[in-house]
């Protein structure tokens, strides 16, 4: 059960997109509480730093600004069934630095048999979020631009205790996850670029970075931590020149409902839902799904690329991306007519349609 502070923010957020008003009176009704607790969990509320206009015989809504983010918000729109907690940040040097921190310092997350210990249940859909990061990082070691108040940063550890998903697929889930939140909150139409990234009217707005925390006597992977950085806002100060091509935001200049607490508990919401469907059930139609939809959401197919190997000695070379594996790999066509299937850490892709990142 949420508590009345809870229940008023998500009215308040319901009804942020058309502008209007909820009265005292009427939240109260819906909450089954008396208006001086309404009052309480408004200014509870406030003290949280969510910004709230209240106008005399009118109510109270929630101001269009970027929204601060708070553990009590973000709280409203999740239930204890989920087992979903959060823990926020101002500032963090990387949000999945912090979650492999926390992971480390637990120690042994999973017994023998593949139960979680009670280290490993406090861990276990733990989502650490950050408003702002000093030292974000993507794909291959890459930085990711992350600066305060314009967006979400959010690591999620995930310690899988039935079938391990393939972490290419688990990033290729979380991609879908996003999507789906973004059409749902923004009204936007999102890609995919394989593996990891997202991009709004032709430009990243998201990236996904999947890691996996081993235990090096067994092999086994303990934890997974998924990373994902979500651009709302672009900077006052734009961004970097070496992105600022590339990059994007969702909402573009301030003006919009930016729905930031809303955003990272959706999020963490479709992320625990599609792992849970694919661990517990990886042959049901809703888990075998999650890649046709990837591969629908995907831009990449049908183009010619540019593939640089990271790993090995082969040079570059050109071929056409023709599929998508139902692990995630992508299968290209080479020009002298032979397939290849690539993994999502073997290389770096480009082609005129978008740009490399």
């Amino acid at each position: 059960m949420i508590s009345t502070k809870q229940f008023v923010f998500k009215e308040l957020s319901a009804a942020q997109e058309s502008g209007v008003f909820i009265s005292g009176q009427e939240l109260a009704e819906k909450c089954g509480v008396s208006r001086t607790a309404v009052w309480k969990a408004i200014k509870a509320l406030a003290k949280d730093g969510i910004k709230i206009e209240g106008v005399t015989n009118r109510g109270y809504r929630l101001e269009n600004s970027e929204e601060n983010l708070s553990l009590s918000a973000m709280e409203s729109f999740v239930l204890p069934k989920d087992g979903i907690r959060f823990c926020v940040y101002d500032r963090l040097d990387s949000t999945n630095l912090e979650a492999k921190r926390l992971c480390a310092q637990a120690g042994i997350l999973r017994d023998t048999l593949g139960a979680l210990t009670p280290e490993g249940k406090k861990l276990h859909k733990l989502v650490i979020i950050a408003n702002e990061q000093t030292a974000g990082r993507g794909r291959l070691g890459r930085e990711f631009y992350s600066p305060a108040k314009t967006g979400v940063y959010l690591s999620m550890i995930y310690i899988p205790q039935k079938n391990l998903v393939h972490p290419a697929k688990m990033t290729a889930s979380a991609a879908v996850a996003v999507c789906r939140v973004f059409k749902r909150l923004y009204k936007a139409e999102p890609k995919i670029k394989w593996v990891n990234d997202i991009f709004v009217n032709g430009k990243k707005v998201c990236g996904i970075l999947t890691e996996g925390i081993t235990d090096f006597e067994t092999g086994r992977i303990e934890a997974t931590v998924i990373g994902i950085g979500i651009n709302i806002y672009e900077d006052a100060k734009g961004f970097p020149a070496r992105i600022a091509d590339t990059a994007g935001s969702i909402l573009g200049t301030k003006g919009e409902p930016a729905k930031r607490n809303e955003l990272a508990a959706q999020t963490a919401l479709e992320l625990s839902h599609i792992y849970a469907e694919q661990e517990n059930d990886p042959l049901s139609s809703e888990a075998k799904d999650i890649i046709s939809e990837y591969k629908q959401l995907n831009f990449l197919l049908g183009k010619t690329l540019e593939i640089t190997p990271v790993i090995g000695v082969e040079e570059k070379y050109t071929a056409k991306a023709v599929d998508i594996t139902e692990d995630a790999a992508l299968v290209v066509k080479k020009s002298d007519g032979t397939y290849q299937t690539l993994q999502s850490g073997e290389v770096s892709l480009y082609s005129k349609n978008f740009l490399s990142f």
